[in-house]
This record gives structure tokens, sequence and C-alpha cells, in this order.
């Protein structure tokens, strides 16, 4: 009895040490192999990931607003163009300096927008057309775009032409200024990009007038900002799935490289164009919703579940996202949706 038992015994205890090296083997194994092979099934972040926020000209007091823990690169808009072919002087040029200052102690660029969609109320397509209508006129452009980066040292220019339209003198004259604008640009080291049309309808249709970015603009710039909202009032304005196809439409239908290709996202709200900041004021629930009431209006925008959807889409799919406008976010940091996008990819 007592000679079976210890035969057992010394089976089992046989069976425990082979069992105790394997189990050493497989540690050994496991910490010796390669970082990369581990490390690979994790999922992969974007390093070269951009976070670009629009800070206008006309609100000098709140450069405070601007997170430099999250952004990478900030526009100052607008700087405007004129008819003759110039630009008028910067609006609160003490705050560009400050914005131009703070970003880069912290790092970060800032490039200055020319246009945007209107002037005192007044369109600025004509403007643009006018201002760029023969080689004379854009080559004074230029210069004076040029003129006021090395002024004021912004690390490059965001064209915010809106917006050339296709088959008409337009998009030749815009091709033409791109390309001039590039050369310059890109000879002292500096970024050329766009403000483009979201190229999709919020049905997924297709934007005619976007194919006015010719395939050699698309080229010249080094990536282009899809404005992907404003697509109307209610739930066209910048849904997820707009956003998407959108994307979709410049990724695929373009064939532009990832890199190449920021998403716009909303900090405002449609009809109304109520700040985001404001909403969250008036109703703290505003925070995990698309769609509230305010003042009695319907309004739709982009809370925090979405932001933090587009953020991992364009994570994913595309070179980095972008805000309008970077003044319009809570300044509550967890309501804050420069701290959505900063969760999701860091």
């Amino acid at each position: 009895m007592r000679k079976g038992l210890l035969q057992k015994r010394k089976k089992w205890s046989g069976a425990r040490t082979k069992v105790a090296w394997l189990l050493l083997m497989t540690l050994f194994v496991i910490l010796t192999l390669p970082t990369e092979t581990v490390a690979s099934k994790a999922p992969k972040k974007n390093k070269n990931f951009r976070v670009i926020g629009y800070f206008p000209s006309w609100k000098p007091g709140e450069v405070e607003k601007v997170r430099f823990d999250v952004l990478t690169h900030v526009i100052y808009a607008f700087a405007i163009p004129t008819a003759r072919g110039g630009l008028m002087p910067l609006e609160n040029p003490g705050t560009a300096q400050e914005l131009i200052w703070e970003a880069h102690r912290s790092g970060k660029k800032v490039l200055l927008a020319v246009g945007g969609w209107s002037y005192n109320g007044t369109p600025l397509e004509n403007t643009f057309v006018s201002a760029t209508a023969t080689a004379s006129k854009r080559k004074g452009l230029v210069k004076s775009i040029m003129r006021t980066v090395q002024k004021y040292g912004f690390d490059g220019v965001d064209m915010d032409w809106e917006h050339p339209r296709k088959d008409t003198s337009s998009e030749k004259q815009y091709e033409e200024l791109m390309l001039l604008l590039a050369k310059k640009l890109h000879r002292q080291g500096k970024i050329l990009t766009s403000a483009v049309l979201s190229g999709a309808t919020p049905d997924g249709g297709i934007y005619y007038d976007a194919a006015a970015h010719t395939d050699r603009v698309l080229g010249a710039v080094d990536w282009i900002h899809v404005m992907a909202y404003d697509g109307g009032d209610g739930k066209r304005h910048s849904s997820v799935a707009f956003a998407k196809a959108s994307a979709r439409y410049w990724r695929k239908t373009r064939k532009l490289a990832a890199k190449k290709v920021v998403l716009g996202v909303p900090f405002y709200a449609r009809p109304g164009w109520v700040s985001y900041g404001e909403l969250v004021n008036s109703n703290p629930k505003a925070k995990s919703k698309s769609h509230v009431t305010y003042r009695g209006m319907d309004v739709w925008y982009n809370g925090v579940p979405d932001i933090k959807k587009k953020t991992k889409y364009a994570m994913k799919n595309l070179g980095g996202i972008m805000i309008w406008e970077v003044t319009q976010d809570s300044v509550q940091p967890a309501k804050s949706l420069q701290t959505a996008i900063k969760k999701m990819i860091r």
C-alpha cells in the first residue's frame, strides 16, 4: 500500500516538475521574443496624425482657449485678398504674433489662412476671381502673401478660396495661383494646404465643383482640409456618415494618399450657428448628444460621441482631423471636444 502510494507520489512529483519546466521555458521564449513580434498584436497608432484648429482673428482675447496639448497646427483666419491682387492689412496682428509665439514655444506650427467665405457680409468668391484674373495679379497676390508670412513668422499658408468652380475661368486661375504659391513656400521649407469642399453631399452624391481642385493642385499642396460640415441645417449638417462619404471621395475617387486628407469637424450647431461650448453650458447633457433643443429651436451638432467616432475613423483611414473653430469648444476639460480627440489619439 505504502509502496504503491510512494510510486504514485513520485509520478505526480515528476509530472509537476515537467509542467513547471514547460511554464518556465514558455515564459523565457516570450520574454526573449523581438519587441515588434509581441507588440504587433496591439493596434498601431498613427504617429504622424495631425490635429489642426482654426483660430479666428476676430476673437483676440481668446488665445488661451487654444489647446497646444492637443493641436499640432493652428491656422490664423483670415488674411483678406483684394480685387487688385493684394492683401488687406492683417486683422489683430498682435494676436497673430502672440499665437505664433505660444505655438512655437510648444513646438507647434501656425499657418495663415487666406480668404474665407466672406468679408463684412460679402462673399469673397468674386474677389478671388478678380484678384487672379491675370498672371500679373496672381504674382502680386503671391508676393503679398509671402510678405505677410515672412513679416509675422507664419509656418505656411492655408488657401481658403470658397470656392473655385469647375469648367469656369476660376478653375484655371486657382490652379495657377496654387502652383506658384507652392513653389514659393516650399522653396523656404514652408507648408501649403487648402480648405476644400466636402466632395460628397450629405446624401452620398458627388459635389461637382470639388473637381475644380485639380490633380495638379492636389499634387502641389502638402495636404487638404475637407470641410465635411455645413451640408445643410438639421441632420444634414455634419453626420458621421457624411464625414465618411466626404473622406471616401478624396481618398478613393480622387486617389489622394491618406496622409494628405484631413477631415474637418464643426464645433458649432445648425441651425442657429450656436457654439458647442454654449450648448453644454445651457444643457450639460448636450455633451453626449448630437441633437438638442436650444432656446426653443432644434439644433444638430457633433457631441463627444460623434467627435470620437470621426477621430477614430480618421486615425485609421486619413492623415488628421481639422477643427472649425477652437474657441467654440467648452472650456470645461471634462466636456471639451478637444479633450475627446486627445483621448482617442494618445
